[in-house]
């Protein structure tokens, strides 16, 4: 029970519990000044009375006067450092602040006064599983269901942190357990899929996903899951339905569109994936991937395929040249994607061959022998970039260098290059 000040003020004992990160359910009142001058008046009579530093903490905390709070209740254990209460609240109050080290020598002093304090045990394993302390969470959430065993946050969190100690088995019995005492909880439905779907049991997983979106109709996350287990077990239909289904509940995660990208890609279905390449850079502009698919969707986007040289042709059979544009806009587009993703990742060399690919179809030569340069220089292995050059440097007409790079592509390429 807290503390409340004792006679011969008659003030009613402060009831106030601390808000941290809503866990409580419950809003911060406003304290009527009379109450903290009434305190104040105590402590001034007797500073060493530790219920009145108690209490006019709780006060300031009421009125969101964090730091004023925090000291009234440091003074209160120094005082009393028995005061378990005292301990908890200037625990939770160093939550809120994000002093975490100091929230947990609070909340061990709390168990250590009081060992039966589930709340303490498992605000201990919240800041151990948020600091990656997965060990100690464990121990800390363990220690809570014991004390607690009918509260299903605790095993849930139990396996969150499972999963961060790469403990999937009792990450899976924990959710399991936790689905036990209440068969509706959605997150932990959730993460049970997530576990599921790590360990390649897509069924299992697929069933959990299911439930959550039964549970709540308007989990995007549960939806944008569901799009990758059924893009895993190789049904794309039912993969873009379920990204398209998290897309309509949440437009704005890149993710998702990403993906659905990627399901438009491998159903040819070019037009649509550029459009949601080109809405992942939106939301996400330093999203390199994400230009770099674009930028291949409009390579791979063949409005009419023409040849356009013997050079070429002879290209396109050892150098993957595939002149896919009739289009010169589908081409310059592709090349600016390619060059964004350059700038965000200088280091792929497959986007700066594609690059150097997509100038040589432009006929812009200086360029494209840039671009393939940098290719062989990031990765002096890559053999149909040295083909390329030797295309591009015979063009331009650098005979040695062309004869370089085709006795190394021929070197690397082995029977390949015959």
């Amino acid at each position: 029970m807290i503390k409340n000040l004792v006679s011969p003020f008659r003030v009613p004992m402060l009831m106030a519990v601390l808000v941290s990160g809503g866990a409580y359910g419950c809003s911060k009142i406003d304290m009527p000044d009379e109450v903290i001058i009434a305190y104040k008046k105590a402590i001034q009579i007797n500073p060493g009375l530790a219920e009145a530093h108690f209490n006019l903490g709780m006060a300031y905390n009421n009125r969101t006067m964090i730091n004023e709070a925090i000291t009234e209740l440091q003074k209160t254990v120094e005082i009393d450092p028995g005061f378990q209460d005292a301990h908890f609240q200037l625990a939770l109050l160093y939550i809120e602040k994000g002093l975490l080290d100091e929230a947990i020598s609070e909340l061990q002093s709390t168990v250590q006064l009081d060992p039966h304090n589930g709340l303490a045990h498992s605000k201990l394993g919240d800041i151990y599983k948020a600091k990656g302390m997965f060990p100690d969470a464990i121990q800390a959430y363990r220690k809570a269901l014991e004390i607690n065993p009918q509260d299903a946050t605790i095993p849930y969190n139990l396996g969150l942190a499972y999963m961060g100690a790469h403990e999937k088995e009792e990450a899976i019995s924990a959710f399991m357990r936790a689905l036990d005492i209440n068969p509706s909880y959605a997150d932990a439905h959730f993460s049970l899929g997530q576990v599921y779907f790590d360990l390649q049991l897509l069924d299992d997983a697929l069933s959990e996903f299911k439930k959550v979106a039964d549970v709540n109709p308007h989990h995007a996350l549960a939806y944008y899951h569901l799009g990758l287990t059924y893009y895993a077990k190789g049904d794309a239909v039912h993969a873009a339905n379920a990204f398209k289904r998290s897309i309509e509940i949440d437009p704005k995660n890149p993710r998702v569109h990403y993906s659905l990208g990627i399901v438009y890609s491998d159903e040819r279905l070019f037009d649509d994936a550029i459009e949601e390449f080109s809405t992942v850079v939106k939301l996400d502009p330093d999203n390199a991937e994400a230009h770099y698919r674009l930028g291949k969707a409009y390579a791979d986007k063949r409005i009419l395929v023409k040849a356009i040289s013997s050079v070429q042709k002879a290209a396109a059979a050892h150098y993957n040249i595939q002149n896919p544009y009739s289009d010169k806009r589908a081409l310059d587009e592709a090349i600016i994607s390619l060059q964004k993703s350059i700038e965000v990742n200088p280091y792929n060399p497959a986007v700066h061959f594609d690059l150097g690919s997509a100038y040589s179809q432009s006929k812009i030569l200086d360029e494209a022998a840039k671009a393939l340069e940098e290719t062989v220089r990031i990765d002096p292995d890559f053999a149909k970039a040295h083909y390329g050059l030797g295309i591009i440097y015979e063009r331009k007409g650098m005979k040695e260098e062309a004869h370089r790079e085709f006795l190394t592509y021929k070197k690397l390429a082995g029977d390949c290059a015959e």
